[in-house]
């Protein structure tokens, strides 16, 4: 337990509140759609607040832009090169492993649910209809496992579709800074970034306009990565204009604080119909590119908030509890329905359980985490350590 609470003086502790956010925004998303969703309402303007927590996933974007891109471009001030090895030792011991083991576990529950409706007698057209998706999904699983599966409507892991995205983005920036863009000048670097940023934009709304299916928008690589490119030209500006994150200006951090507030309220009212689909992430993008800004502004109101202990160990566990969120929540809303969910909850009544379940889905993920993360975490680290101390005895003359 230790090392969920115990300090790492090598992170940003503002972080850990976006992610804390990150996965308690995904949390308010299931619960208020989907197979766990409790909130009925007829509220319109709900309905739509509701439907745009799904943007924790854009953070969680934003996040691995920023730490993943901004640790290639520290190693290359450094060495001048990347060590890709180390790279992506470090990569697939955090990510594979816990995803792979989810992955099995929802593979097995898939084929047994799968045969059950193989032995129905006379099953409704919702069943043969489930069956067929359940049948397609299994099938397609060979997609999960390549972490391409936001490619396909009908996937084994139905929250695999970023977690893709990610992969993805891990597999090609290091090869992209190694071959352009740490190899042109910084100002050069910056723009060819911005560029990036404003590509899946462009795509979005040739999609669009030529009628394509909006699933692609919503889950394909080239409409999405907008959110991790992002994330890279804050940690672009972060190393290009350091003293401004020293120094607090209160008023520079109240106009931010100010066009945070502004742009966010807009973007949760902005129905996620397909015309909208073409701006709305680049609305929340902007939105929350202020926070991540202001939080990493020493001193700030926004950086003191999301620096606070307590913030610390769900970020930790945060990526346990998306891989098993899921069916946790479920697990944590049918408690709750034996006791007291009973028919239309207001809004008020909806965050507080959202932070109940956020909970119930962390204490749960604690044991899961120990098991299937924690371990390789340990063992990322020891041949981490390991690899340096061997480069550096080559390094050492004779």
């Amino acid at each position: 337990m230790k090392y969920l609470f115990s300090k790492n003086e090598s992170e940003l502790p503002a972080l850990n509140g976006l992610r804390a956010l990150s996965i308690f925004l995904v949390i308010l998303f299931h619960m208020g759609t989907g197979a766990s969703s409790i909130l009925k309402t007829d509220n319109d303007i709900i309905n739509t607040i509701a439907q745009n927590f799904r943007t924790g996933v854009d953070l969680f974007f934003m996040l691995s832009g920023f730490l993943i891109y901004g640790g290639l471009l520290d190693e290359n001030f450094k060495t001048s090169n990347i060590d890709l090895k180390t790279f992506y030792l470090k990569r697939t011991l955090r990510i594979m492993p816990a995803y792979y083991i989810c992955l099995l576990i929802n593979f097995l529950q898939s084929k047994s649910i799968y045969k059950l409706y193989e032995k129905l007698p006379n099953p409704t057209l919702t069943q043969i209809t489930a069956h067929e998706t359940l049948g397609n999904s299994l099938t397609n699983s060979w997609a999960d496992i390549l972490y391409i599966s936001n490619y396909f409507h009908d996937r084994l892991f139905y929250f695999g579709w970023s977690l893709s995205i990610e992969e993805q983005f891990y597999l090609i920036v290091p090869s992209l800074c190694l071959l352009l863009l740490f190899k042109v000048k910084d100002n050069t670097r910056r723009v060819l970034v911005l560029i990036l940023f404003f590509l899946p934009l462009l795509l979005r709304t040739t999609y669009y306009f030529v009628g394509i299916n909006r699933f692609w928008i919503d889950t394909h690589t080239e409409t999405r990565f907008d959110a991790i490119v992002i994330g890279m030209l804050i940690a672009e500006l972060v190393r290009w204009r350091p003293s401004y994150f020293k120094n607090e200006n209160q008023r520079t951090n109240l106009i931010l604080s100010i066009g945070f507030l502004i742009s966010l309220s807009i973007s949760f009212l902005i129905k996620r119909s397909t015309g909208n689909l073409v701006f709305i992430f680049t609305s929340f993008q902007i939105a929350y590119s202020l926070l991540f800004i202001l939080s990493l502004i020493e001193g700030s109101f926004w950086n003191k908030l999301l620096s606070l202990s307590i913030f610390r160990p769900v970020a930790r566990v945060s990526y346990t509890m998306y891989l098993w969120h899921g069916t946790l929540l479920s697990l944590s809303i049918y408690i709750l329905s034996k006791i007291f969910l009973n028919g239309k909850i207001g809004i008020l009544a909806f965050l507080c359980i959202g932070v109940y379940s956020t909970l119930f889905v962390f204490i749960l993920c604690i044991p899961i985490f120990y098991i299937t993360e924690r371990p390789f975490l340990a063992l990322r680290d020891y041949l981490v350590k390991r690899m340096k101390k061997k480069k550096n005895e080559t390094m050492v003359p004779n």
